[in-house]
């Protein structure tokens, strides 16, 4: 990954112009696992970042990944783009089955509005240990 901050105006378009033609064509590339250094997110003070167990990226998205403590394995991913445009329905789908697999349910929470927390732009999806009580699925 490069360091956005860093590249000139046009690399920037060139990066995001690939991003743009990589989502159309569903050619993401391999999800890999970033090796974050100790304590890489500990300075963080409160929140959440200092819990985040594992860092996936590919061409398109990086995703922080953790287990939601005294949840019973609720699993929270914290997902970007480069281009900061949000994934749509089908590509948190495919995250999601990518990086915990097709048989789990996850979902989009929108809290009360003193509970909400807007630092970085990040969508959310909460994977629940178990299903729904309730389905869309009426078969």
């Amino acid at each position: 990954m490069h360091d956005f901050a860093k590249l000139s105006p046009a690399q920037r378009r060139q990066l995001i112009a690939k991003e743009v033609k990589a989502r159309k064509s569903g050619e993401w590339g391999v999800w890999e696992e970033v090796k974050m250094p100790p304590g890489a997110f500990e300075a963080t003070k409160g929140g959440w970042l200092p819990f985040v167990e594992k860092v996936y990226r590919n061409k398109i998205f990086c995703v922080l990944y953790r287990v939601v403590p005294n949840t019973d394995g609720v699993i929270h991913l914290a997902i970007s783009s480069l281009s900061q445009v949000p994934p749509s329905f089908y590509e948190h789908m495919r995250i999601k089955d990518d990086l915990v697999g097709m048989s789990v349910t996850a979902v989009e929470v929108y809290p009360p509005r003193n509970e909400v927390v807007d630092g970085a732009d990040m969508t959310h999806l909460w994977v629940l240990p178990r299903p729904l009580p309730f389905s869309l699925y009426h078969g």
